[in-house]
């Protein structure tokens, strides 16, 4: 089968692997879209080396760990799920012996492996891969499956907000109009909150509003005042967490859920003087997953706004190279193995 490889930082090539069959407790699925995300990015380029960590001496990695498909075949011991059946991929898999897997928290396992992360557990930048059953959430008839690509970023978002454990009529900032900052403000939108989006790209403030969600330009973040009761950070840049914490009121809660920078500093004075909490939020749990998927079967919202480009094998390195110069910067790239030509 074709597979696109990541040999290092700036080194991808699309190659002929073995297609994989399922084994027992697994199932095989025939691919069908896969998100680009960031940190597949960042580990491209090179602004981090959580790709490049992972792989000894001439190994190769397989990305793409926000995968939609049909099954197309049942390991030994698999009930409840059918071939033919379309299924989002839940990439997070817990050892299931920990406290930590006992109690829901596979995102917590210090045994975790994330498929896409890991050359053990090839991702969906290929016709083919092989995932836990256990990992499926199944699609509603209906669904274009490529809006269940986008059910593991939105999902991030959703944590976060399930962590702070946002309220009806609470004012929330969320500072990052990414993928991962649209399912925070749709998380808390959804439990009745009054969202506001800080997002310093025109066209992306436009998009926005297009969700019907508020977004405003950063520097007329700094002239409201710190009304916020909660601020998700999306991005972790420096000056994205300086205005989450600004924007909070006392007794405030910040939430962390970007990375784009591993170390910030932290406004050490404001979080003191008003006993502002900040909480780490990583990934999420399979509830949450199940949660959006089950929300993007009954939303009205025209979510195709968020897929700006499609690619397929020939144009994915492409992608790749196009977001890491910055010549491109599409709230989310959707790479689908069987098409052949790039389009908008």
């Amino acid at each position: 089968m074709r597979t696109l490889l990541y040999h290092g930082e700036s080194r991808l090539s699309v190659g002929e692997s073995p297609t994989p069959h399922a084994g027992p407790g697994e199932i095989r699925v025939r691919v069908d879209s896969v998100g680009l995300c960031r940190s597949d990015l960042y580990g491209y380029s090179g602004r981090n080396n959580r790709r490049d960590e992972v792989l000894a001496a001439g190994e190769t990695l397989v990305m793409g760990h926000e995968a939609v498909g049909v099954i197309d075949e049942l390991g030994e011991g698999v009930g409840g799920l059918e071939l033919g059946q379309a299924i989002a991929i839940d990439p997070i898999e817990g050892c299931g012996d920990c406290d930590r897997c006992a109690g829901g928290e596979t995102n917590l396992c210090p045994d975790r492996r994330v498929y896409g992360c890991i050359p053990a557990a090839p991702g969906g930048f290929a016709e083919a891969m092989v995932a836990p059953a256990a990992n499926a959430t199944p699609l509603a008839a209906g669904l274009s499956l490529e809006w269940g690509a986008l059910i593991e970023p939105l999902t991030v978002g959703e944590h976060g907000v399930q962590l702070a454990g946002a309220r009806p009529g609470e004012r929330v900032l969320v500072v990052g109009g990414g993928v991962i900052g649209l399912g925070a403000a749709f998380a808390a939108a959804r439990r009745g909150a009054e969202v506001t989006i800080s997002e310093p790209q025109a066209a992306r403030r436009e998009l926005i509003a297009g969700l019907g969600l508020t977004a405003v330009e950063p520097a007329e973040l700094d002239a409201l005042p710190p009304h916020f009761a909660l601020a998700l950070d999306c991005v972790a840049r420096p000056e994205t967490l300086a205005a989450a914490v600004r924007a909070v009121g006392r007794s405030g809660t910040v939430v962390l859920v970007g990375i784009f920078s591993d170390e910030v500093p932290l406004p050490v004075s404001r979080v003191v003087e008003n006993e502002t909490r900040i909480i780490g939020s990583f990934a999420y749990v399979h509830e949450d997953f199940d949660n959006v998927a089950a929300w993007l079967a009954e939303t009205d919202l025209d979510l195709d706004r968020l897929i700006e480009l499609r690619v397929g094998f020939e144009g994915i390195i492409d992608a790749f190279d196009a977001y890491a110069s910055g010549s491109f910067d599409g709230v989310r790239t959707i790479f689908q193995p069987d098409l052949e030509v790039a389009s908008r």
